[in-house]
C-alpha cells in the first residue's frame, strides 16, 4: 500500500514536470527576436533583467544596436524590426526613409536636463545662470546664451574658490547632427535667442570634439565629475536611473523640451512591440522605474507651459541643424 502510494506522487510530480518543461519549451519555441536600433539613453532599461523577463512573457527577446538618434535615419536600417530614437521628430525622419508596418508609437518620456554638482551650481546662481524653484533647479538658457557670448569663464566667476579654471562655462553636449538630446537642445537655444544662428553655433562650437550618443559624455561625466565637464546635457531619466550621488544635481533648462521616445515599426513584430512597449502595465511601470515618464507616471517635478516649448516639427529642426552642421564644419 505504502509502494502504491510513493509510486503514486512520483507519477504526479513526474507528470506536473513534464507539463512545466513543455510548457517552457513550448515558450520559446514561440520566442521572436527582434533586432533594433535604440537610443543610447535607453540602454539601461532593456539590460534590466525584470524587462527582459515581461518580454520573453510575450514570446519576445530583442537584439538591440545603441546609436545616436539623429544618426539612425542615414544608417542602413535593413534587417531591423523597429528603431527606437528620442524625439518625435527623429521618428519622423526615420520613417520618411523606409517603408513602416505600421504608425509610430509614443512609448514614454523625458525632458532635457542638465547634470552638474552642487559646488557648480552655487558659483552658477552666484553667477545669475541658476536658481531654485519650486522645488528643483532651473538653468536660465538666456542668462546662459548672453554669458557665451561675452565668453564667461568659471574663474571669472567672483569668489570662486571651488572650480576657478580657464574654461568656458559651457553645458557639454553631444553633437546636434547625430543625437537627438544636441539636436532639441539647438531647438532651444534658437527659441530664446529669437533665432540668432550665430548665437547657437557658438555654444556647440567653444564645446571642441563631442560625443555621438547621450550616454557617453554622461557616462564620463559620471566617472569623472566635473573634471571632464561641470555641466552635462542629459534626459531626466538618465541622471534619475544613474545619478544618485548625494553631490549629484539635476537642473531643468528654463526653457526645457519634454521628448517623446518613439517607436517606428519596419516589421508586423517590430509594430506588435511597439504597442506592448506603450500598452503594458509591467513594462509601463519598469520604464518609470528607469525614471522615464509615462500616463501612469508623470515625473517628480512638474513642468507647465512656461517651463517648455513644444518640440520642433521635422522639416523646421532638419533646416536648423543644416544650417549649424554647415556653420560647425
Amino acid at each position: 500500500m505504502r509502494r502504491t502510494g510513493l509510486l503514486l506522487v512520483v507519477v504526479v510530480l513526474l507528470v506536473v514536470a513534464g507539463a512545466a518543461v513543455g510548457h517552457v519549451i513550448g515558450r520559446r519555441a514561440d520566442t521572436r527576436e527582434l533586432a533594433g536600433l535604440i537610443g543610447s539613453e535607453k540602454a539601461g532599461f532593456f539590460a534590466d533583467p525584470a524587462v527582459k523577463e515581461a518580454l520573453a512573457g510575450h514570446g519576445i527577446r530583442l537584439r538591440l544596436d545603441p546609436a545616436g538618434s539623429r544618426r539612425m535615419a542615414d544608417m542602413d536600417l535593413g534587417g531591423y524590426d523597429f528603431a527606437f530614437p528620442g524625439s518625435t521628430p527623429a521618428a519622423a525622419e526615420i520613417a520618411g526613409r523606409r517603408a513602416v508596418a505600421g504608425p509610430s508609437v509614443k512609448v514614454f518620456s523625458s525632458p532635457l536636463a542638465v547634470a552638474s554638482s552642487t559646488p557648480i551650481v552655487d558659483l552658477l546662481q552666484f553667477a545669475g545662470l541658476a536658481r531654485r524653484a519650486g522645488g528643483h533647479w532651473t538653468l536660465d538658457v538666456k542668462a546662459f546664451v548672453a554669458a557665451n557670448q561675452r565668453g564667461l569663464r568659471w574663474d571669472q566667476i567672483p569668489g570662486n574658490a571651488t572650480f576657478p579654471v580657464q574654461r568656458a562655462v559651457l553645458v557639454a553636449t553631444t553633437r546636434p547632427a547625430d543625437s537627438n538630446s544636441a539636436a532639441l537642445f539647438a531647438a532651444v537655444l534658437s527659441q530664446v535667442t529669437g533665432g540668432d544662428l550665430a548665437a547657437v553655433t557658438k555654444v556647440f562650437a567653444d564645446q571642441g570634439a563631442v560625443d555621438t550618443t547621450t550616454e557617453e559624455p554622461f557616462e564620463s561625466w559620471l566617472s569623472r565629475g566635473k573634471d571632464f565637464a561641470p555641466m552635462v546635457l542629459v534626459y531626466e531619466a538618465q541622471f534619475l536611473d544613474r545619478g544618485a550621488d548625494a553631490d549629484h544635481v539635476l537642473l531643468y533648462p528654463s526653457p526645457t523640451i519634454l521628448s517623446d521616445h518613439t517607436v517606428v515599426p519596419f516589421t508586423t513584430a517590430g509594430a506588435d512591440l511597439a504597442e506592448l512597449l506603450a500598452t503594458d502595465p509591467q513594462l509601463q511601470r519598469l520604464a518609470a522605474a528607469h525614471g522615464f515618464r509615462t500616463a501612469g507616471a508623470p515625473g517628480a517635478v512638474a513642468l507647465g507651459a512656461a517651463d517648455t516649448i513644444a518640440s520642433p516639427d521635422e522639416p523646421t529642426l532638419h533646416a536648423l541643424l543644416i544650417a549649424l552642421e554647415e556653420r560647425l564644419t
